[in-house]
Order: structure tokens, then sequence, then C-alpha cells
């Protein structure tokens, strides 16, 4: 009997397991095709899309700032642009792109008239970071220059010319440490945004009202998309959302009054500041010297920044906020104040005997042989400035009447008016003194300090403000910002000694020291002059200062001015208050008496 070929039999099955197998496996295949090119398709689609696709943050135009007339102090203006396509110079490597693009720039350098600003490192980093986005060759492109390209254009495939905005100060440097400026910037996209791939230069506020309200006036960004290649180079660009301007801001200050105000200090060291004392708003903030801010567009370059940061004259500090000057005898008023709240009667009389004696102190009066009479009351001290008067009267107060009164006067202390930078001055105290000085406090420091000497210092806001407060029993916070609603708190004193001290501040303006303040103006001004000593010999100076409020009967106007290396108070401070008071209420008119007195 023939046996069965079990070989045989084991080959065909052998056969159907490897056909079962590649038949399980062909299925598998094509269930997988079915989903990647039916099922999953428009998914997969869409993942490729996004990879290809890159989004850009775009700005808005910069809003304007104007003055409370109208007139545009910051603004923009177009610039031409010459820039070049990365993807009109792509080659098998970012290095050799960065060749041909450097080539390219050097060849357009002779037709444009223009050396060439860019670096390979400049090209090579702009591939690295930027390669979807065009590269910008020269900014501010002339009218020739313009003309030159525009004649050889089809010399220079991948080159446009384009226009941007930068920022422009029509009045040049009025108000500069107001205004401040602007550099150019990638802003943060913010909290909370989906990411951007790339972030357009804008212009970022640095300084001043520019920095303050950046964000206000930078309105909201737009978005940009742009497909690239696989390489990443740009292929197709549309915008997604347009930007949003932003805002002007309308500021509080008058004009007339803030050209008149650095009129009087060109050429000076020093600062002036005007408010409206029943809302803090700001009429005139000067500083001097000053700068313009034009000089800083389109970029502002690091040599002007070494230059200006160098100068001994401080061109970029805004002395009327940031500037700390011993206040002199215009913080006599403060003195008055705490004297009459320890006690102190106005209509006490106090012999002036050219000088006030303390152990080995003497300080002097301006009339070396005392005054003609000799007695003084608080009116006529006031009209005087008499120091030993005031030395006298902080010693009866005692330090910390002083001290409580400077602080009730909003002294040592920053007002939170709307500008970056504001220094709080000092009022000195024991506590202070040991912690800065290392000494305990004298009553030698308490004679300065009566007389607006010493370690004392103040900013000329700060007087401004006690000025307005002197004259309508609120200190208001000060502010840039047109219709802010103006704050203001009570000045912590009875009306009574508020009302003894106007009484000599009218004085010193009729027949007193600052007479020259008040000088044929249509108002009658109530003021206080002050010349301030700093420095030890060869650097001895003074610092003269006026502060006043006009009219003095309803003040509308607060105002304190300080000259550096000025000669007194009434000789070099108090003119220059009065043109500037002027600009604000005109002259007396020839055929009447003042006016809203």
């Amino acid at each position: 009997m023939q046996q069965p070929d079990v070989s045989s039999r084991t080959g065909d099955v052998t056969c159907l397991v490897m056909a079962a197998i590649f038949l399980a496996g062909f299925a598998a295949v094509a269930i997988k095709l079915k989903d990647v090119q039916l099922d999953n398709v428009a998914s997969i689609t869409s993942a490729g899309e996004k990879q290809m696709l890159r989004r850009i943050r775009t700005p808005g135009e910069r809003g304007r700032i104007l003055a409370s007339d109208g007139t545009v102090l910051a603004s923009n203006r177009p610039v031409r642009l010459i820039t070049l396509n990365p993807e009109h110079f792509q080659s098998r490597t970012q290095d050799m792109t960065a060749t041909n693009i450097h080539n390219a720039v050097e060849s357009a350098a002779i037709v444009v008239g223009r050396d060439s600003p860019l670096s390979m490192h400049d090209i090579e980093r702009h591939i690295k970071r930027n390669l979807a986005r065009p590269l910008i060759v020269w900014r501010d492109v002339t009218d020739s220059e313009l003309a030159r390209f525009a004649e050889h254009e089809d010399m220079l495939p991948g080159f446009e010319c384009e226009e941007t905005l930068v920022r422009e100060y029509p009045e040049g440097s009025l108000a500069s440490h107001v205004l401040g400026y602007v550099g150019r910037d990638r802003v943060d996209a913010g909290s909370g945004e989906r990411r951007f791939n790339y972030v357009e230069f804008e212009m970022r506020g640095r300084a001043g009202l520019e920095e303050r309200y950046d964000s206000f006036l930078r309105g909201a960004p737009g978005e940009d998309a742009v497909t690239v290649d696989a390489r990443g180079f740009a292929r197709k660009e549309w915008t997604v959302v347009p930007p949003q301007n932003g805002p002007d801001l309308i500021l509080s200050l008058d004009v007339a009054m803030q050209r008149a105000a650095e009129e009087q200090l060109r050429g000076l060291k020093g600062a002036c500041v005007a408010l409206d004392p029943r809302n803090g708003a700001v009429l005139a903030m000067a500083s001097s010297p000053d700068y313009n801010a034009n000089l800083f567009v389109p970029v502002l370059t690091q040599e002007l920044w070494q230059d200006m940061s160098n100068d001994p004259s401080k061109p970029l500090l805004n002395r009327a906020i940031s500037g700390s000057y011993a206040p002199g005898s215009t913080f006599k008023p403060v003195t008055a104040l705490a004297g009459m709240g320890a006690g102190f009667s106005p209509a006490a009389g106090y012999e002036c005997t050219g000088a006030y004696r303390l152990g080995k102190m003497s300080i002097r009066c301006t009339h070396l042989w005392g005054h003609d009479p000799p007695v003084l009351d608080l009116t006529m001290a006031l009209k005087e400035s008499c120091n030993p008067f005031f030395c006298d009267l902080g010693m009866r107060a005692g330090t910390n009447a002083l001290i409580m009164a400077a602080r009730k006067a909003g002294l040592g202390a920053r007002t939170h008016i709307d500008l970056p930078g504001e220094a709080q001055g000092i009022v000195p105290d024991d506590e202070w003194k040991r912690a800065n000085w290392g000494e305990k406090w004298y009553p030698g420091d308490l004679a300065q300090m009566s007389i607006g000497q010493g370690m004392l210092l103040v900013t000329p806001l700060q007087m401004a403000r006690l000025a307005g407060g002197l004259g309508t029993g609120k200190l208001a916070t000060p502010h840039l910002k047109a219709g802010e609603k103006g704050e203001t708190e009570p000045l912590p004193f009875p009306e009574w000694q508020l009302e003894a001290v106007r009484k000599g501040m009218k004085r010193v303006v009729k027949d007193g020291t600052g007479r020259k303040a008040g000088t044929n103006l249509a108002v009658e001004v109530a003021g206080k002059t002050g010349t301030a000593e700093v420095g030890r010999g060869a650097t001895r100076r003074k610092n003269a200062w006026f502060i006043a409020y006009a009219p003095a009967a309803n003040p509308t106007v607060a105002l304190a001015i300080v000259i550096e290396n000025g000669e007194t108070g009434g000789a070099t401070a108090a003119p220059k208050a009065r043109e500037i008071l002027k600009a604000r209420f005109g002259e007396l008119a020839q055929s009447g008496g003042k006016e809203g007195a």
C-alpha cells in the first residue's frame, strides 16, 4: 500500500498560511490607506497648512499728542525704505544665500548712492530668525536716492521701496521733557494671546508721556499671515486682522505759557512748573537745557546717546520733576505754619539785629545791620524774607512740628503726576540723618531747615503744588492728560493760618523782595522769593527761586521756577515768573487797575 506524501501536504499548508498572511497584510495596508487618503485627509491637510503658515503681529499708527489748543506736539511722518526679499536670493545653503544677499546689497549701494549699513552678521542673523520677512536695507530714503533706485529698478530684482511711519515732533524741542521720545522695538504680544511667529518693530515710548501712555498711544495690533515653502522662504502674504490706530492724547498744556517758560530758561540751567491749583492740570512744565527728540529719529544712535548721557549739563534730566533742590526762603511759609501751629501769633514781634546766633553758628540776614524798623511781625518777615525771624520761629516750633508741617504740605513725597521719573525729595529727621550721614540731629539742623537750607530737598513740581495749596487751601494731584478728574485734598492747616501766610505773600510781590514778579500784570500776584546756597568753597553757588499763585484772591495758576547759579530769587527768578504769568493773564490795561484780584 502506497504511503501519502507528507512533505507535499506540508508544503501545501505552508503556502496556504503564507497566502493568508499576505492577504491579511494587504487588507491592513488597504485599511490604512483608506484611513489616510479618505478619512483623515482633511486633518492632515490642515496640519500641513499650519506648518507652512506664519503669523505676523503688525502695529497700528501711533496716536498723536496735542496741547490744549490743538497744537500738535507729536505726530508721525512717512519715510521711505528700501527692502530686500530674501527668497529672490536663495541658494543651496544659508551661507550661500547670505553671500548672494551681501553681494546684491553692495551692488545696489552703488546705484542708490549710499553705503550699505548691513554687515554679513546682520544678514546671517536675519536669515536665521526672519527668513520669511523683508530685510530693511536703507531707511529714510531721500528723493534723489529714490530717483536713482527707480531709474535702475529693473537692475535690482528682489529690492522694493516701501513706506513706514516714524515719530515726528513738529514743534522741535518744545515740551521735550514732557513728551519724551520713542525707540523702535518688538513689543510683547501680551499674556493670553496666540503665539506670533514674527512681531514687527514698532514705536515704543522710552521717556516722558511717550513712555507713560505708551500702550494707550499704540492702539491695538493687527495680524498678517504668510505662507512659506519647505525651506522657510515667503511665498504669499495677506492681512488677517487690520491693526487699530492709537487715539490722540490731549494735554492740559497752555502752549503760550510753555513757550514763555522755555524762553525764560533758555541758555540757563533750571526748571519751571505752572499748574491750575483747582484741579492739578499742568499748564507749563519746562526744564533747561532741553533737547530735540527729532534727533532721535529714526533711531537714537549709540554715539548720540553717549554724548547726551555724558553731557555735564544733563539735557535729558527733567529738572521739573527729577531735580532735587534746597528750596531756600520759599520754604518759609511752611515754617510760618509750623510756628503758628505751635502757638506763635502772627502779630507777635521779633527784633532782627542782622544775624541769628546759635552756639558758634551765625545765620545772617540780608539786612546786615537789622531792619528799619527792627521789629517785624509775620507779614513783614515774609515780605523782607528775614532769616533770623524764621530761624527763631523754627526753633520755637521744634523739629517735630516743622517736619510734620513740611509733610502736610506735600514735601518729601511724590505727587503721583502722570510722568515717569519723579523724585520724592527729602524732609530729613533724626532717623534719616543717622542712616545717611551717620550723625544725630542737632539744633543747627533745625535752624537751617527753618529757612529752607541744610538737608531739605524739594522738586519744582512739589513747590508749584505747594504754592497752589497756600492760595486755595487744597493740594491738587498734578496731571498732564486733559479731561482727568482733578483730585484734591485739604491742606491741613486752619484757614486763619493760611490767611496770615497769604497776607505776607501778597506783600512780597506788592512791595517786597518779589515785586518784579507783579510789575504791570493784569492780576494781583502773591508769591515768595528764595535764594538757596549750595556747595562749598570753589563750588559754592546760589539757586534762585520764586513761587507764586494768581490771581491772589481766586487762584487759577500756581507757579514755581528755579534758576541754578542765579543771583537772588528777587533779581533772577521773579522777573522770569512775571513773563510766564503774562502769557496767561496779559498786562495791565493803560486805563485801569488790576483785574481778577
